[in-house]
């Protein structure tokens, strides 16, 4: 299963699929656009406020935001990539955005002072950040009183055969995608509302909630869905570019039978789950 253990390995894999990201924007948005609009509404963010996204990719989550913000408000778009800062930038930029600053930024290591936003977004993304605990503590530092985060994380791997499909393809074709996908830093190591509750209440927030979103992703075929995910999920991606043409072939010849339940006419519509967490 694939997951990411160390800072290192995290900032190669996620500046490397960076562009992918970047050009698919506005599909790895719409696709989960239900947790986004979660995320805001629990964040509530109010005309003047300052609301901070870490793990933002190219931000379009925070782009929500910041049309509540208003002039006097702002959005602080931060990712630790720079090739994520610089597509958050552009999209911004592309939006006419001008309430909206993006930064390089550590979830595990924020700059920026005590107690000095009024909420913390992040979607799909602590669940990759190697010291979890760590970056839990330091959003409740940043956040002033009465503040709230909302953060949403993937659920298990048999709920999200968008991407398990891929990586039981993989395993069966003898190609193990590194590191452990249960542990910190990894894909699925908050995949429970168990889990996420106790990293929350570890920050010292007094009142979490943690519940469940469901959907659908839509790929146009089967040659779609290899090509995006192949494309975006981080060591998934990487594991699949050190690959030749025949192994490709023998991966695509195991999965693609694997998604037929999947199909209609022609197309995908693959599950997801995700869990979404609110802490204040």
């Amino acid at each position: 299963m694939p997951g990411i253990n160390s800072a290192e390995e995290a900032l190669r894999h996620w500046g490397a699929v960076a562009p992918a990201w970047d050009k698919y924007r506005d599909r790895l948005f719409e696709d989960v656009r239900s947790v986004s609009e979660w995320l805001i509404e629990q964040v509530h963010p109010q005309p003047g406020q300052t609301v901070l996204e870490l793990t933002a990719g190219p931000g379009e989550t925070g782009f929500l935001a910041a049309a509540r913000l208003g002039s006097t408000g702002r959005l602080i778009c931060s990712d630790f990539a720079p090739a994520m800062v610089a597509a958050a930038r552009r999209g911004a930029g592309e939006r006419g955005l001008d309430n909206v600053e993006c930064r390089i930024i550590d979830a595990q290591q924020i700059d920026l002072p005590d107690g000095s936003v009024d909420g913390v977004l992040s979607r799909f993304g602590l669940m990759f950040v190697p010291e979890q605990e760590r970056a839990i503590a330091e959003i409740r530092r940043v956040l002033r009183q009465g503040g709230r985060c909302a953060y949403a994380t993937w659920g298990p791997p048999e709920r999200n055969p968008w991407i398990f499909q891929v990586v039981l393809a993989l395993l069966q074709n003898g190609v193990a995608p590194p590191g452990d996908a249960f542990a910190p830093g990894g894909i699925f190591s908050l995949s429970t509302p168990e889990r996420n509750h106790a990293l929350a209440t570890a920050g010292d927030f007094p009142d979490v909630t943690v519940e469940e979103l469901t959907g659908v992703m839509h790929f146009d075929s089967l040659d779609d869905h290899w090509t995006r995910l192949t494309a975006v999920a981080g060591p998934v991606a990487e594991l699949v570019g050190s690959l030749d043409a025949g192994q490709i072939q023998a991966v695509r010849a195991t999965l693609d039978p694997s998604l037929a339940p999947y199909e209609r006419d022609g197309a995908l519509e693959l599950p997801w789950t995700a869990i979404v967490t609110r802490a204040s």
